[in-house]
């Protein structure tokens, strides 16, 4: 039985996370270490291969760790070897960056810098998505992640309740031999929430719903084949914007499950719901062709 088997059965972490420790191993991992037998995996050797990975990709580093803490705690626990030499070797640092949060400002002129990007007259190629500012508006009402944004389905909808509702149920995942698809859970368990949604959203959902009538089961933001939206597609997008604003940052105000993940990257202010508030007028004017 190899450790991620052993992990994947009894249920410690999701496929997707599974499929990243079987890349590391390949990649990175098994060219360095795999000659060797047990006995020479020593704590010296292990922690002159973490660092050596380290000095130019940390966070790869730290998971070739948690693979060989893995691999070898599995020995360990058939007997193999007596201890886990890994458990040595200290832990390993990753610098942090300084992150420069969105100002009330920056999030004001975010509908303007999309709808000119999804506009633009002189664009060449594939035909650019129509319904960006709509994304934005949902991401910025509710401060999900990009993957539980475009998880949302119109049953997560309740425009009835008063005020009118947005449930975040779900992700959008990407996993090897399967493709996309829905989660039917958040990443977190801080991310299963339900939110109000403030009045330039709700305007925004009535629209949609009133031009698509869609299904209950239907996506909010289906992809161009109707299919479930793909986060990395929607990443390369949000990228191509970078010469104006960075408003991928924005996606999530409230989606991690620590507040202080969400000051440190995303909105620099007082409070969110402060935020959502400046927004809503400078929406409508962005709509109305500016």
């Amino acid at each position: 039985m190899r450790s991620s088997d052993e992990i994947e059965n009894n249920g410690r972490a999701g496929r997707r996370t599974i499929d990243g420790y079987r890349d590391t191993y390949r990649r990175v991992t098994k060219p360095a270490l795999a000659g060797l037998r047990l006995h020479e995996l020593s704590t010296g050797r292990i922690y002159r291969f973490l660092n050596n990975v380290a000095s130019d990709h940390p966070a790869t580093a730290r998971h070739s760790k948690i693979v060989l803490t893995g691999m070898i705690g599995l020995a360990v626990r058939h007997d193999a070897l007596h201890s886990n030499p890994v458990r040595d070797v200290g832990p390993i640092k990753i610098a942090t960056k300084d992150v420069k949060a969105l100002s009330v400002n920056d999030v004001q002129k975010l509908p303007t810098v999309a709808g000119r990007w999804q506009e633009d007259p002189a664009h060449q190629g594939r035909p650019r998505a129509t319904d960006l500012l709509d994304v934005l508006d949902i991401f910025l009402a509710t401060g999900a992640r990009i993957g539980g944004g475009l998880a949302i389905r119109w049953q997560d909808v309740d425009l009835e309740a008063e005020p009118p509702t947005i449930t975040i149920s779900g992700t959008v995942v990407m996993e090897k031999g399967r493709g996309t698809y829905r989660q039917d859970h958040p990443k977190t368990k801080a991310g299963f929430r339900t939110m109000k949604v403030p009045p330039f959203a709700v305007q925004t959902l009535r629209c949609k719903q009133t031009a698509e009538q869609p299904k209950p089961e239907a996506m909010l933001f289906p992809s161009s084949t109707g299919n479930v939206r793909s986060p990395h597609n929607f990443r390369r997008r949000c990228h191509s914007h970078r010469p104006g604003i960075q408003f991928q940052h924005a996606a999530a105000q409230l989606g991690p499950s620590g507040t202080a993940i969400t000051e440190k990257h995303y909105i620099a202010g007082p409070s969110q719901l402060g935020m959502v508030g400046l927004f809503d007028p400078v929406r409508s004017v962005a709509a109305g062709g500016e």
